[in-house]
């Protein structure tokens, strides 16, 4: 992803210095010989990058769609994976409190508390971004082949009465 971002950077840079990404076919004002062979082969050319840097923009356009999806379905999970982390304080503050009730009455009592204090353990982790790798193995993956498409799960060769 990184190497692959390096390069565009590279190629715009490149591009830019050049000046010829965007360039008018007749631009300098002099007159052009429009069906000679050199200024076809530019029109074609021209045309050519136009219609690569469009499939290019739809291909980046798909991509960013996909980002988008894998990123909402991330942020519903993490939502939840907070909400449940929160859960879990707010019942480790309550047990807290109880015991602290409980160590408050033992003292005023002179004995030990019935219960030792509670610990919160862990909480869970953030699950990772979606990345762009993430996203094109999920498209690559599709289908699996051993998975059967009838939603059979027989193995092939025994037969059941």
């Amino acid at each position: 992803m990184f190497c692959d971002r390096l390069s565009n950077q590279l190629a715009a840079q490149e591009e830019k210095k050049n000046g010829k990404k965007n360039a008018p076919l007749v631009g300098d004002g002099m007159p052009r010989l429009l069906t000679g062979d050199e200024f076809y082969n530019q029109v074609s050319e021209h045309r050519r990058a136009a219609e690569e840097e469009a499939a290019a923009k739809e291909v980046r356009r798909i991509e960013r769609e996909g980002r988008a999806a894998a990123m909402a379905v991330w942020k519903e999970a993490e939502a939840a994976r907070l909400k449940r982390n929160e859960e879990r304080r707010a019942t480790y503050k309550e047990e807290v409190r109880l015991w602290e009730e409980e160590r408050d009455c033992a003292k005023l009592e002179k004995r030990r508390p019935r219960w030792t204090k509670p610990k919160q353990g862990k909480l869970e982790s953030p699950l990772p971004k979606p990345t762009l790798d993430d996203v094109e193995e999920d498209d690559e993956c599709g289908v699996n082949e051993d998975e059967d498409i009838d939603g059979n799960d027989s193995d092939g060769g025994s037969l059941e009465v």
